[in-house]
């Protein structure tokens, strides 16, 4: 969901891959990458096949993302993959509460935008890699696109 992920943008890793408007296309996956003489990065592919890299300093890296694993795996469908070996996030149970939380919440949100009829707005909120979003915004997201016109 892009407006939970863009709470955890702190994330420098989260922060690459969220985007407003959202991207119309799924992210298909993000793999880490962590070799001794570049700077580390993420290699993104998106549904199209489209790929794209973003680096980062190293210090820190590792942790980030190991969080932004949690993060990833908690809100979307986007597949996550390590070329290095690196510890799991400290407190992934707890992270994985705080961002299914900060999702109900942003669906609250979002919940106002649909009620005054702001569904353009209502479906930014979203994007196209959200996981097990509950049966009533599915519902939402759904009359959102017919009354815009946009194919499911």
């Amino acid at each position: 969901m892009n407006s939970a992920l863009d709470q955890y943008a702190d994330n420098p890793i989260i922060d690459e891959l969220v985007c407003w408007p959202p991207r119309a296309q799924k992210i298909i996956s993000v793999r880490a990458c962590n070799v001794l003489f570049r700077k580390p990065f993420i290699e993104v592919r998106l549904q199209d096949g489209e790929v794209f890299e973003r680096h980062f300093p190293r210090h820190g890296f590792a942790e980030d993302w190991a969080e932004a694993q949690v993060i990833l795996a908690t809100l979307t469908t986007i597949e996550t993959q390590a070329d290095f070996r690196h510890a799991p996030h400290a407190d992934a149970e707890s992270l994985t509460r705080e961002a299914l939380a900060t999702r109900d919440d942003c669906i609250a949100e979002s919940d106002k935008m649909f009620a005054e009829g702001m569904y353009a707005q209502f479906l930014m909120q979203y994007g196209e890699d959200c996981r097990d979003l509950p049966a009533e915004a599915l519902r939402k997201l759904e009359i959102a696109r017919r009354e815009l016109g946009i194919a499911s």
